[in-house]
């Protein structure tokens, strides 16, 4: 998790974000990278430095874009990648990030299964926190992989907007693509396996993936919405 640790609380911000960070390659005194965060796939460049038994780092982002900033950060020997990243931009909602990441090897598994726990889940909450009215998952969102079958019209036709959304989308984060939608970052960030890696993943959909989210779409644009009320 990517997550906020100086910010103004009186400006809309997500205090927290699934990211993958990546070192492309290291010359004799230089480090090449990138990050996956919240749909934005960013480079950086930089010095690095030993330290100990591990490596020091310091990567700046183009400086292009308003959300860029400079990362800083540690690796140790039990394999563990430790830093912070501070934004150019002081004005932003969020100036300063912490990470403590694990090394991962990304590999596509179209029978990846959403865990139990998405059932029932909070759809939606602006805050991230709970509000007088929210949107509910069912259960119904776990009963189908739409990676590894085929669906049927009978199979979809009777399920809320919510899961249908939740069912079609697990399909992208399957091959790791990084939502910049916050409602499904919300869910996806939650999964232990999932691990965004791409902004763009749309070449490497399977043909059937790509008839399963045809069908969802057909049927999500006039499935009903389930609200429940928090406030018992």
């Amino acid at each position: 998790m990517f997550v906020a640790q100086e910010f103004d609380e009186n400006k809309p911000y997500t205090y927290q974000n699934k990211i993958t960070l990546c070192i492309d390659s290291l010359s004799a005194d230089e480090v090449f990278g990138h990050t996956v965060v919240a749909g934005n796939a960013r480079p950086f460049r930089g010095a690095y430095t030993r330290s100990g038994s591990g490596y020091q780092l310091t990567g700046a982002e183009p400086g292009d874009d308003r959300y860029d900033g400079v990362f800083r950060f540690w690796t140790a020997e039990d394999g563990k990648l430790t830093g912070t990243w501070k934004a150019n931009d002081n004005s932003l909602a969020v100036v300063e990030r912490s990470y403590e990441l694990e090394k991962r090897v990304f590999s596509y598994n179209p029978n990846l299964a959403l865990p139990s726990s998405v059932g029932w889940d909070m759809l939606y909450d602006a805050a991230n926190e709970l509000a007088g009215e929210g949107e509910f998952l069912t259960e119904a969102v776990t009963q189908f992989n739409p990676s590894a079958q085929e669906l049927r019209s009978a199979d979809i036709e009777n399920m809320y907007r919510g899961d249908l959304e939740v069912m079609r989308n697990s399909i992208y984060a399957r091959h790791g693509y990084s939502f910049k939608n916050r409602k499904m970052r919300y869910v996806f960030d939650q999964v232990d396996w999932y691990m965004p890696v791409s902004a763009d993943i749309r070449m490497n959909l399977t043909a059937l993936e790509k008839r399963n989210i045809d069908l969802i779409k057909r049927y999500e644009e006039h499935a009903e919405q389930y609200y429940d009320s928090f406030g018992r």
